[in-house]
């Protein structure tokens, strides 16, 4: 995992000098971009292992990227630096396609930290099979999902909260377990944004009376094996 390739997207030419070092240090290759443009030509000319995408950058600003990269069928993971907090500005970066953010201002070890484990997770859903329960089914390989059949449009992280709660159907999985195995541990993370994105899941699924998805108050969620 150490020679993995990175894909650096910053203007901020002291951050990226500082990130760009420290993951050298750490055996990552690392192609440093600081506009959208470039990164969208990053992303196709050097397969990226993984991204690291500043939100506020030149050109194409860095959710359109995410969405971009994501609508040509790249499911590379995507890290999303922002100086943004609110739990509505999260959302609607998981939405474009990020796998995991990180606020600025940030300490070096927990970027690592973050990169390391968002590949961790990239090399075990393509090594992963299929998934189902109620009536979904998750394919890892193709990141494709259904529900009885019929395909479910999905964000990235909507995929990745999905098909957790299907590969621990039939047990309650606790907030804190679902922050840390889907969005990388991020402890100051906002609960709601959880439970913003299993009230879409449920919609998309068709689960109205919350039979398939099951809010346990205090603890977490469970999803009925069906």
């Amino acid at each position: 995992m150490g020679d993995a390739k990175v894909l650096l997207v910053e203007d901020d030419y002291t951050i990226a000098g500082s990130v760009e070092l420290e993951l050298s240090h750490q055996g990552y290759s690392v192609v440093k971009v600081s506009d959208g443009h470039a990164a969208l030509t990053a992303v196709e000319n050097e397969s990226p292992d993984i991204v690291i995408l500043d939100l506020m950058i030149p050109g194409i600003g860095g959710l359109e990227v995410a969405s971009k990269i994501r609508e040509s069928g790249n499911e590379v993971p995507i890290l999303m630096l922002t100086a943004l907090s609110e739990a509505s500005d999260l959302v609607t970066g998981f939405d474009a396609g990020a796998d995991d953010y990180l606020r600025k201002p940030f300490e070096m070890s927990e970027l690592l930290s973050r990169v390391r484990a968002l590949l961790k997770r990239s090399e075990h859903v393509r090594g992963s099979s299929l998934l189902e329960a109620s009536g979904v089914a998750m394919d890892p390989d193709s990141r494709r999902a259904t529900v009885h059949g019929e395909p479910l449009d999905l964000t990235a992280k909507e995929y990745d909260l999905l098909s957790y709660l299907v590969a621990n159907a039939g047990r309650v999985i606790s907030r804190d377990e679902i922050i840390s195995s889907v969005w990388g541990g991020q402890q100051a993370m906002d609960s709601n944004v959880i439970e913003v994105f299993v009230c879409h899941l449920r919609n998309k699924i068709g689960d109205h009376n919350n039979t398939i998805i099951q809010t346990i108050r205090g603890v977490g969620y469970f999803f009925a094996k069906g």
